[in-house]
């Protein structure tokens, strides 16, 4: 029996539609996603990134939960087990992309803070959007941090060394247990070890996913920005077009960095000296002194590091607090020092000294501090 009037065929499908309009009604998807409306000109190449790159922490978060299946936090195994995923069939893609994938992810970050910068879009009151998007460029840091060290080779291994080094130049390095001697035992390695592996696999990915949620609320609260660049129309969309755009160019970058973790091989590097088969083993000296070079979205920190030693700044961890501080400093200033009431209509008023100068003074710090360190590092010699 069918209503009356009511085509049999089509029944199934108003069945479906009604399910799913009362799911999206119910758990907010509806208000969240279709009826937000947005400015058509926000559905650009360099506001989607942004969607991007919150696909490309989803995925991040999703490996990391299938690596945490077979890892072991245990000094004198991290870097055999490492070893063998990268050795491994299907392993080594999953481990591979999710290597690699931390680099798109820093540098969809450096992209997406660019853009919010010259679009202004900090301005008229969301102030707020702008500081939870630095709190979670600072997520995305640590994160990278957490993970070199996970890895467990001789580079991984300079993660809780510099940690160490970080605590003794401020004179708690005692009180906390974390000498550098103390780490060459692996007991204690251990221990540090697992520190780091539950910030990366709870601490920080929740925190992550309560930033991410709390900065789409804000956009949703206070509007998104319009870039200045498009001729404004006044014709909206819902967001549901803006994360299909999402998908696309998500579909298409992401899918080239799984191409490369399919494709571009790698080794594990090597063995941390701590380990009896590490060809440095005894050597108990500083990774970053014997040449060992971080990967991409920390390698600055290794740079300030011979930036210092070369001032005379002793000991030269020093260098990566300092950058730490200015990078962090410059970056929340901006908004604050920005004098534009609303955000730039044209490329004269994104540029317009008098009222942007100093915050373009802060974004020029923030990447000359940036940039010195990578080449610093780059132009060193490798371990």
């Amino acid at each position: 029996m069918t209503p009356e009037g009511a085509s049999p065929e089509l029944l199934p499908e108003k069945v479906r539609r009604g399910v799913w309009s009362r799911l999206s009604d119910q758990f907010g998807f509806r208000q969240l996603v279709t009826d937000y409306l947005i400015p058509v000109e926000s559905n650009s190449v360099w506001y989607l990134l942004g969607g991007v790159l919150a696909i490309a922490l989803g995925l991040e978060i999703l490996t990391g939960m299938l690596l945490s299946l077979v890892y072991i936090p245990d000094a004198a195994k991290a870097y055999g087990i490492t070893q063998h995923l990268i050795a491994t069939g299907g392993w080594s893609i999953v481990i591979n992309f999710h290597f690699y994938n931390s680099f798109l992810i820093f540098g969809l970050v450096m992209i997406h803070m660019v853009r919010v910068f010259i679009t202004g879009g900090y301005r008229r009151g969301k102030e707020g959007l702008w500081l939870i998007g630095v709190g979670l460029a600072a997520l995305v840091f640590v994160i990278s941090l957490t993970g070199e060290a996970l890895h467990w080779d001789e580079v991984g291994f300079g993660v809780p060394w510099n940690v160490a080094e970080v605590l003794n130049a401020v004179g708690l390095a005692g009180a906390f247990n974390y000498t550098s001697d103390a780490l060459l035992a692996i007991p204690t390695a251990t221990e540090k070890l697992v520190q780091i592996y539950i910030l990366h696999v709870s601490i920080v990915p929740i925190a992550l996913g309560l930033f991410i949620g709390w900065h789409y609320l804000l956009i949703r609260f206070k509007g998104i920005s319009v870039p200045f660049w498009l001729r404004t129309s006044g014709r909206k969309a819902g967001f549901s077009e803006h994360i299909r755009g999402w998908l696309i160019w998500g579909g298409i970058i992401i899918g080239i960095v799984l191409l490369i973790a399919i494709f571009v091989p790698r080794d594990a590097g090597t063995a941390p000296q701590i380990l009896a088969t590490s060809p440095l083993y005894g050597t108990g000296d500083d990774p970053g002194g014997l040449g060992f070079k971080p990967t991409y979205p920390i390698s600055w920190t290794r740079g300030m590091n011979i930036v210092a030693a070369n001032l005379g700044i002793d000991p030269d961890i020093w260098g990566t607090m300092i950058g730490m501080l200015v990078l962090l400093g410059t970056l929340l200033v901006i908004p604050f020092v920005d004098r534009g009431a609303r955000e730039p209509d044209s490329r004269a008023s994104a540029f317009d000294w008098r009222k942007r100068g100093w915050a373009f003074v802060a974004m020029s710090i923030f990447w000359i501090v940036l940039l010195i360190g990578l080449i610093q590092n780059a132009l060193t010699a490798e371990g």
